[in-house]
């Protein structure tokens, strides 16, 4: 799915008043009939407790006049308020006048502060001062009617399109923003929604289809992308033929633990073999020898030179694919042996956790890193790689930049990983979720992204399909228990059943 700015927004509604044939009205009557059926889907909601519209002048305000009028003739008890309600716009206007008089519906105009009225705790806030079309801050009786309705909180707040206060597409410095629950965007997802700074701002998110014009949308250039089901299931065939055999599917090649982290070395074989690689072989110092065997029965085992660390220079010829840095510390040898690997290798490289912090100290060895090598940096370590960040768009700013700068995939871990491309592009994950902030889970992800790279699909289809897979496999596992329980080998248990969703449902 395409995430666009505001200017393309714009465009877009347009174009699919021109193609559709619509007015802008019928547009907006489509967004507010589908945002009704949204809200009346989520199990919470009591349509015997109240509900309070706060309305601004614009469009954002028409479509909450408009869910006032179907919540009212549902006979919800219907609060609407008008802010600042002097200039109103066509659209706005047309909802107003289409209001039901019935019992269920008050209307009340905000121009001061001292009309803000008391809510009753029970009640839900719909959000429908500003929409995506906010140059800068709020100032005057906005910037009250938002700092009250943050400080009267009640059981719910949705935000119609974007919070009040936020913009679509960047961080506005000093600005009050609506603090919501839940935030139903029209259309398209917004770029601000993938900074982590802005998280209790928007709350949880859901994307209301209201069916734009699929070539006004396909018209659009963008370099960033969100990845769903649709999405994934477009990129990339894991179907199987009949007469086909463990060497179809590649051998990968992980060079991963160390004295005392040899855990890591299995979860990510075990991920990399449940991802549908043919081959694997894991290179493991001498102490991981009969671990590994014992652990990961279904694996090959090379063994290093040196009883506790990856120490050996090893010829890595052979493989479709390698990962490495779970756990292989980075004791006396170790640093070397790593650039043996970069300076000798020519199939995809995903490099993770000390791998990382070894760049780090060596940041002349990101200019010799392979074409097309894997980076999969959580916040920590990708700050010890590049440097710290002023905020969230900043820092997405430089990981793009960086990706086209030396050729690499860079998958910042996190809530939506962010994931840019030598190309330019960058794509936001979709699934996962914060149970999966628990030990080991990176190392999964990079058994899964070597196994699907050493599949020979193409790199980046490799490292989308391997973080959104990764992500919905954490999904899966949560179903029926606690996030706080949760483990990271609860993740590669579940990768059957993500990649079945995924391509077979």
């Amino acid at each position: 799915m395409k995430i666009l700015n505001q200017e393309q927004m714009h465009w877009v509604d347009q174009q699919t008043m021109i193609d559709q044939r619509i007015s802008s009205t019928e547009l907006m009557e489509r967004a507010v009939h589908e945002l009704y059926k949204c809200i009346r889907s989520f199990t919470w909601f009591d349509p015997l407790s109240p509900v309070f519209v706060f309305a601004g002048s614009g469009n954002n305000g028409g479509d909450g006049i408009g869910l006032a009028r179907l919540l009212a003739e549902e006979g919800v008890e219907v609060h609407l308020f008008y802010c600042d309600y002097s200039e109103p716009s066509a659209d706005n206007l047309h909802m107003r006048e289409h209001l039901p008089h019935r019992k269920y519906l008050t209307e009340k105009s905000i121009t001061n502060p001292a009309d803000f009225p008391t809510l009753d705790r029970k009640g839900l806030i719909i959000d429908a001062l500003f929409g995506s079309g906010l140059n800068r801050p709020i100032e005057g009786v906005w910037r009250s009617v938002v700092e009250s309705i943050n400080t009267q909180h009640t059981n719910r707040v949705i935000s119609i399109d974007i919070p009040s206060g936020m913009h679509p597409d960047k961080i506005l410095e000093n600005a009050v923003c609506i603090h919501a629950d839940i935030t139903l965007t029209i259309g398209q997802p917004k770029y601000s929604f993938f900074f982590p700074e802005l998280g209790d701002i928007i709350g949880d998110w859901v994307v209301i289809d209201i069916k734009l014009s699929e070539a006004a949308l396909e018209k659009c250039d963008t370099h960033m992308y969100y990845l769903d089901a649709p999405f994934i299931k477009g990129y990339g065939d894991l179907s199987r033929k009949r007469f086909s055999h463990k060497g179809t599917f590649g051998h990968a090649l992980l060079i991963n633990g160390s004295y005392g982290k040899m855990g890591a070395a299995i979860l990510a074989a075990r991920s990399c073999l449940r991802s549908g690689v043919g081959l694997l072989t894991c290179h493991v110092p001498r102490i991981g020898y009969p671990i590994m065997q014992i652990s990961v029965p279904e694996s090959m085992v090379s063994v290093d030179q040196h009883e506790f660390y990856f120490h050996t220079k090893i010829d890595v010829s052979g493989y479709d694919a390698i990962g490495i840095g779970s756990g292989i510390d980075h004791g006396n040898g170790v640093c070397e042996a790593l650039l043996h690997v970069i300076q000798n290798t020519t199939v995809p490289l995903v490099l993770d956790a000390d791998a990382l912090n070894i760049l780090a100290e060596h940041a002349d060895w990101l200019g010799k890193l392979p074409r097309n090598s894997i980076l999969t940096p959580h916040p920590g370590e990708f700050k010890r790689l590049f440097g710290s960040w002023i905020n969230d768009a900043e820092k997405l700013d430089r990981q793009r930049n960086l990706s086209r700068q030396y050729g690499l995939f860079i998958v910042l871990k996190g809530a939506n990983t962010s994931i840019s491309c030598p190309d330019g592009q960058i794509y936001f994950n979709s699934t996962g979720n914060p149970g999966m902030a628990t030990a080991g889970s990176g190392d999964t992800l990079t058994g899964i992204i070597t196994g699907l790279c050493a599949q020979n699909m193409g790199t980046k289809s490799a490292v989308l399909m391997g973080v959104y897979i990764h992500g919905l496999a954490g999904d899966l596992a949560v179903k029926g228990q606690s996030q706080l329980s949760m483990v990271s080998s609860d993740i590669t248990n579940h990768l059957g059943a993500a990649f079945y969703e995924t391509f077979q449902t």
